[in-house]
């Protein structure tokens, strides 16, 4: 039996916030968005949401109805949505969760609306068959409104993230909980842990953003060298393009060889197939001859 009196706070405490993301999988950091800040998302995601619906090109699940909306690669949708990237609370909990080199998997929104059912509980690295002492993804869900167990708040269950992997781990939807806050919180946790976007029984839709992350050497959930809009990306700043994954690291990510620490760019050409020129060929080998 879960007490709430046992659970994770809203909180202001980075240090707490970062114990209880240790000890249950989550935790939930107050007032992480300025109110100038939250207006300003709140409207650009609900504009982007109605166009996208206009023009027949949303995404909707949810049940009976589809009430729910998705909104994908919010990078390209306002520049209100890459400034949370670079959020400061994205440094302190990713670079907690994930070491100092992780980098962004995909920045959606999940639009709960009316009637909306409760998905089915998964973990965010659910992809991975085997148990990982130390998670390799981790999220932040942005509440651009109050988030309650009435709208929809997501569902998780506390400390699955110690859990070993299916089918021995005892998964039951009674052993969940609904995570709440003011809007202008998030909702930070561990990729290892279940959960679930929650039934929504009020009359009014339940706006939350997702920021993805994800340990460098991981494929991204959004493929943003596919994705990104070239004129998004001639705009990046350096900082942003080490977030997205553009940095070399180890032997991961080069370009045409590209050195350690390297923030690779698109080439003006590539090296294709080639055929040795005779002629330069025997040039070389007399001139290595001496």
């Amino acid at each position: 039996m879960l007490h709430s009196n046992d659970l994770p706070k809203s909180t202001d405490d980075l240090v707490r916030a970062k114990s209880d993301l240790d000890e249950y999988g989550y935790c939930i950091v107050a007032d992480a968005l300025s109110a100038a800040q939250l207006a300003r998302l709140r409207d650009r995601l609900i504009g982007q949401a109605r166009a996208e619906a206009e023009l027949g090109i949303g995404t909707f699940d949810g049940g009976a109805g589809t009430p729910n909306q998705r909104l994908w690669n919010l990078i390209n949708k306002g520049e209100v949505f890459r400034e949370l990237i670079l959020n400061p609370i994205v440094g302190e909990m990713m670079s907690h969760l994930l070491g100092e080199n992780f980098i962004l998997s995909s920045l959606t929104a999940n639009i709960a609306g009316p009637g909306g059912e409760r998905q089915m509980l998964h973990r965010d690295q659910g992809y991975l068959r085997f148990a990982t002492p130390i998670p390799v993804v981790a999220n932040i869900g942005w509440m651009l409104d109050d988030v309650t167990e009435e709208n929809g708040g997501t569902r998780l269950i506390p400390r699955s993230h110690r859990w070993p992997e299916p089918p021995d781990c005892p998964v039951r939807s009674e052993s969940t909980i609904a995570a709440e806050g003011r809007a202008g919180s998030v909702l930070v946790f561990d990729g290892r842990i279940f959960h679930g976007t929650g039934e929504n029984r009020t009359r009014a839709k339940r706006h939350v953003l997702l920021s993805y992350f994800a340990r460098f050497f991981m494929r991204q959930q959004e493929n943003v060298f596919m994705s990104l809009d070239q004129r998004v990306e001639a705009a990046l700043s350096d900082a942003m393009k080490i977030r997205l994954g553009y940095q070399v690291r180890g032997t991961l990510g080069g370009v045409q060889g590209s050195r350690e620490g390297a923030i690779t760019s698109r080439p003006g050409s590539t090296i294709g197939e080639l055929r040795p020129n005779p002629a330069l060929s025997a040039q070389r080998e007399r001139r290595d001859r001496g």
